[in-house]
């Protein structure tokens, strides 16, 4: 069961322990007793095992996958079972929706935002989860929504208690990565993973443009359809708010070397790490980029 409705970008209250799924691993974490995220395990998946996408099935190799589980369960170690579960985005929809006006009731609210989003779907809504987050962006009132079909989400969260963990705290990992950034800032978020790259732009405690860009699996995207996609996407800021992108941030595995030779050209600002030393215990060995995701659902 995910709580998709009741759930909060930036605020919520959090499971101690957090799972990414992806095509190619799991990657999972505690969270520290000093606010930042313990050392993270990493168990590896067989190809195919598991495979994003908006309609298909998910996961056809669901005995590796609840291995891969019961692996993170060992090495995390503890009695915490409720999990936070961080989607692939391939497997989500993920857009806004500008309102004149929002309905106080909730009920209402939720209908109204189901109706919106039944064009931009490509499954029957009442055959999905929606989550959304009402938020204010240039004096308008915007929602922030994603939506997954009932059939895919029940495959992870299955798979999950079959592992031996509860799920709680579910949402799309470019979300997840979303709650790390800094919305006080005109901020881009780069979020990478090994089918998709996802694109979030934040300013004034609002986002205001969220894109997932879909790639071929298992390399990485093409570095000049991403310059492009950055460029108008600070273009778009630029001109809807009338302001410019103050920082880049990155969350996955990329090079940061590399991902500001592509975007050199785009802009002179210098992309970094979502996720910095001082939110990681120091006992953890892996990389900062890695960890966006599970920051987001943990710190």
């Amino acid at each position: 069961m995910g709580r998709w409705n009741d759930m909060r970008i930036f605020k919520d209250r959090r499971p101690r322990i957090a799972c990414e799924f992806s095509s190619a691993h799991l990657v999972a974490a505690r969270a520290a007793a000093n606010g930042s995220v313990g050392a993270p395990v990493m168990c590896a998946l067989p190809p195919g095992a598991l495979a994003p996408d908006l309609l298909a099935t998910n996961i056809p190799g669901r005995d590796a996958v609840r291995k891969s589980l019961e692996g993170v369960r060992e090495k995390l170690g503890g009695r915490d079972r409720e999990m936070a579960v961080i989607l692939p985005d391939a497997c989500c929809r993920i857009g806004l929706i500008e309102l004149d006006v929002l309905p106080q009731k909730y009920e209402e609210a939720d209908a109204l935002v189901r109706l919106r989003l039944r064009k931009s779907l490509p499954f029957e809504v009442g055959k999905a989860r929606v989550c959304w987050q009402a938020q204010k962006a240039n004096g308008k009132t915007t929602v922030l929504a994603a939506a997954t079909l009932t059939a895919v989400l029940e495959e992870y969260e299955s798979v999950v208690r079959e592992a031996g963990f509860s799920p709680g705290l579910v949402l799309p990992s470019v979300l997840a990565s979303l709650r790390v950034v800094d919305a006080s800032v005109p901020t881009l978020l780069i979020k990478v993973d090994a089918t998709t790259t996802g694109i979030a732009v934040v300013n004034s405690l609002a986002v205001v443009l969220v894109r997932i860009l879909e790639g071929t699996p298992g390399q990485r995207l093409e570095g000049s359809r991403l310059a492009g996609e950055v460029h108008s996407s600070l273009m778009f800021l630029q001109d809807a708010y009338g302001t410019k992108v103050e920082k880049i941030v990155v969350s996955g595995a990329t090079s940061l070397d590399e991902l500001n030779k592509v975007l050199e050209a785009s802009t002179a600002v210098q992309a970094q790490e979502l996720v910095g030393a001082k939110q990681l215990d120091t006992a953890s060995p892996s990389p900062p980029s890695v960890l966006g995701a599970l920051s987001g659902a943990l710190v």
